[in-house]
């Protein structure tokens, strides 16, 4: 992919390290990004000649997108992952509002495992790639606390809670107790025999 240097030296403290130093990466003109996927890069080049990124619009929506939110979701965070790698707080700032916009109109159905599964893939993805103070970490805590009766049953959520000890933390800080003081079961107490053995006992029962 290409992209003018001084544009993207400009836009990120961090990518200007890699293009302005004597190594090869300098010397070529390359950077080499393989933990970025191909589509996270096109959107950025995007966003940096524009400043937007996949403008969505009734007109500009992919029938793929209307039917799947939450890869559109995906590709938000994705970008606040990598504005984030990067320091670069504008790009940051966009995405999450892009985020926070869509999932807004998202309606997870209750019968719907698609959508269950790809809120618990949208918040696995957050909590594996965002610093655990991220305000966006925050939210869908409090989102899968508002949504626990259906991830409840969905084996990914439960491996993300306990790999995800400050998600949990959050989670249990946004669920709502029972409105009043839970009260001990009652117990049946168990009917004790009594057996005595003395002669004067044994003798109401034929004894000698």
């Amino acid at each position: 992919m290409a992209m003018h240097k001084n544009l993207l030296t400009s836009i990120s403290p961090e990518l200007n390290k890699h293009i302005n130093n004597n190594m090869r990466e300098g010397i070529e003109g390359k950077i080499h990004l393989p933990e970025e996927g191909e589509e996270t890069l096109t959107l950025f080049i995007e966003w940096a000649y524009t400043r937007d990124y996949a403008r969505e619009d009734e007109t500009m929506e992919t029938h793929l997108e209307k039917e799947d939110p939450w890869q559109s979701l995906h590709k938000h965070l994705q970008l606040c992952v990598f504005a984030d790698k990067f320091n670069i707080p504008t790009l940051k700032r966009l995405a999450e509002s892009k985020f926070h916009s869509k999932i807004s109109h998202v309606t997870v159905e209750p019968n719907s495992g698609s959508d269950v599964a790809g809120l618990a893939i949208v918040i696995g993805y957050a909590c594996d790639n965002l610093p655990s103070s991220d305000p966006i970490l925050k939210f869908l805590a409090q989102y899968a606390a508002w949504k626990l009766e259906l991830l409840r049953e969905t084996t990914s959520f439960y491996d993300i809670v306990l790999d995800q000890p400050e998600f949990l933390k959050e989670l249990f800080m946004n669920l709502s107790g029972p409105k009043t003081r839970p009260r001990a079961p009652q117990m049946h107490t168990p009917q004790v025999v009594h057996t005595n053995t003395h002669p004067q006992f044994l003798r109401g029962f034929g004894q000698p």
